[in-house]
């Protein structure tokens, strides 16, 4: 496929979007994509990848796609995988792209950028952030159906159903341990809740033990990641971008309504804006 260069926009300026919320810049924003849900930085290539559902986030109409930016915000190939239903989150295990799409997991060659498998947990609603253990085990998140799910080896399955999770989304795993960012509780259609979501810390050794609860009600949170020490957790429907550090959140900008799965490269925090059909990115620092 020929690439094309598309505008990037180069921003120097400094947003405060709310009280209390510090400066944030943004290094530059990409157009163009098809409701983009998640962005991922490939180290290997020194790309990021982008998924774009395509369609409604729960519709299986074959139609949702992943991307390849370069690292300083040129689209390199638009429809670089294609024939997925609506992908959301993602994540990479040496050479393998691992993406969840509604009832599937799929397997990614990055190298040849083909679809190698799928993997199908049957009882699940609509599969959603994905992250990896230092053993190659996946874990995937179910927002709507609830539980998360574990591809050990060739075995999709669920791996845990709580109460307290109902509805979780971003998922992060370190060591023994895995974070989860949960939607909240009581959603309706329009996937606001009766309750916004919290932060909680399992134990991957043994995922029945109680939780240690990281947040208060926050909002109906979507991606999770650390940076220098602290968890940065973001709002979907609101935009907010939280910091937490000690128990306590600070709010560190607004990304805009329906700012998705964040992730990060270096010093920059790629932001997904599913409905402006834009990827934001920001330096932290």
């Amino acid at each position: 496929m020929k690439k094309t260069v598309l505008a990037v926009t180069l921003v120097t300026f400094l947003s405060l979007l709310s009280t209390g919320a510090s400066a944030a810049k943004i290094a530059w924003s990409l157009a163009d994509f098809d409701q983009p849900e998640s962005a991922l930085f490939d180290s290997s290539s020194n790309e990021i990848l982008v998924s774009n559902i395509n369609g409604s986030p729960v519709e299986l109409n074959g139609k949702g796609y992943i991307s390849r930016v370069s690292s300083g915000g040129e689209m390199l190939e638009r429809y670089w995988i294609q024939g997925m239903d609506a992908p959301k989150g993602m994540a990479l295990f040496g050479d393998f792209l691992y993406v969840a799409d509604m009832q599937k997991l799929h397997l990614v060659d990055t190298k040849t950028g083909v679809l190698l498998k799928s993997y199908v947990a049957a009882n699940s609603k609509m599969l959603n952030d994905v992250s990896i253990d230092h053993q190659g085990n996946v874990y995937v998140s179910d927002l709507l159906g609830g539980g998360i799910y574990r591809l050990q080896g060739d075995e999709f399955k669920l791996w845990l159903k709580a109460d307290f999770i109902s509805h979780p989304n971003g998922l992060l795993v370190e060591d023994d341990r895995l974070y989860v960012a949960t939607w909240g509780r009581g959603m309706h259609e329009d996937f606001s809740t009766d309750e916004l979501g919290k932060v909680y810390r399992l134990s991957l050794n043994d995922p029945s033990a109680a939780p240690k609860v990281l947040s208060g009600s926050l909002g109906n949170l979507d991606g999770l990641v650390r940076y220098k020490g602290n968890i940065i957790v973001n709002d979907w429907i609101n935009g907010k971008v939280f910091k937490l550090k000690d128990g306590q959140a600070e709010l560190l900008f607004n990304a805009g309504k329906a700012a998705a799965d964040i992730s990060l490269y270096q010093d920059k925090l790629l932001v997904p804006v599913m409905f402006d059909n834009r990827l934001d990115v920001y330096k932290l620092d």
